[in-house]
């Protein structure tokens, strides 16, 4: 069911927000990440397409193409010893990453499916993984206050990043890699300039942990989202006060994405909503109920005129988003 969303701002017009798709048992148990990337034309295929990548509890990863509204299985990749916390695409479209409860950091190649590399991270040392945006390093976070960075190619770590932080929970990845950002379990926020490796921004944000932490795509503003049930937007230049502090969901938000053309905002929320924000007036716009339990995962696709998203339920939902005015 799709609930319309508060007023303000420009009115989506051409269309309505809707469910596109639903692929119920799509991992055998909870689905705790998402991932969507447009993929070139491979050896295989002639023309691109869309790629989506998923991580389960079930230890597995899964590759979905998703061509003309359908989503289908690719690939099932198998190796983690324990459940799939985070996996992310490289900015290529022909790389995946997955980091898992067993503390692996694996690598895969999305046109043959085949593992790439294998990095042991150490003990509780792999959470949310992310790739730089000129796809050579893998930003890492931990149990404890670092922030770590792999080199692709030879799995080393190269840099720790220390945060203000307890426990690593959320990563993010600015334009360019300018900036990493991230969201601990006490509810410290920190960005880092990646060339000089130093704070550009320390900030105790929520008084619970940050589950999830999102860049506009002009490195402006960072949204941020917590257990304290909201989403808080912060001017990266000007932490102090939050542009806005975000109000809809009823329990936990556990994840935040911000469309690719600076307009959307989507959160998705342990109180098993997807909500999609107005960017320009903070206002929600739509609420959609379709899952049966907690959303894990958000993602907006290359276009950002389509959401996925991941829950407990086993489920992955797609929807349509409509142009503004």
């Amino acid at each position: 069911m799709n609930v319309p969303g508060l007023p303000g701002g420009p009115a989506p017009v051409g269309g309505q927000y809707s469910t596109l798709l639903k692929k119920p048992n799509a991992h055998s148990d909870s689905i705790w990440s998402v991932a969507w990337k447009r993929q070139p034309p491979t050896s295989k295929s002639s023309v691109a397409s869309d790629v989506i990548v998923s991580g389960g509890v079930d230890d597995t990863v899964k590759v979905w193409n998703w061509m003309g509204d359908k989503l289908e299985e690719k690939f099932k990749l198998e190796g983690h010893q324990l459940g799939v916390v985070s996996v992310d695409i490289d900015d290529t479209g022909t790389m995946a990453v997955s980091s898992s409860l067993d503390s692996h950091i694996k690598l895969w190649d999305l046109e043959s499916g085949k593992q790439l590399k294998d990095i042991d991270a150490g003990a509780i040392d792999a959470w949310t993984v992310k790739f730089t945006s000129d796809s050579k390093f893998l930003v890492s976070g931990s149990h404890n206050n670092l922030i770590n960075i792999f080199e692709c190619e030879s799995g080393r770590k190269t840099t720790n990043l220390t945060t203000s932080g307890k426990f690593t929970l959320s990563l993010a990845i600015s334009a360019k890699t300018k900036y990493v950002a991230s969201g601990s379990m006490n509810g410290f926020v920190n960005v880092f300039d990646v060339e000089t490796g130093k704070s550009v921004l320390s900030l105790e944000a929520h008084s619970m942990p940050v589950r999830s932490v999102s860049f506009s795509p002009d490195n402006q503003l960072l949204a941020t989202a917590s257990d304290d049930n909201t989403i808080k937007i912060i001017d990266v230049s000007a932490p102090n006060t939050p542009v806005a502090t975000l109000s809809g969901h009823q329990s936990w938000v556990l994840s935040v994405d911000w469309s690719p053309d600076n307009t959307r905002i989507v959160s998705g929320s342990s109180d098993r909503s997807v909500m999609v924000w107005n960017s320009a007036s903070k206002k929600s716009e739509a609420t959609f109920l379709e899952h049966g339990d907690q959303v894990w995962s958000v993602k907006f696709n290359p276009q950002g005129n389509k959401i996925v998203s991941a829950s407990d339920d086993k489920a992955l939902h797609v929807y349509e988003v409509p142009p503004l005015g």
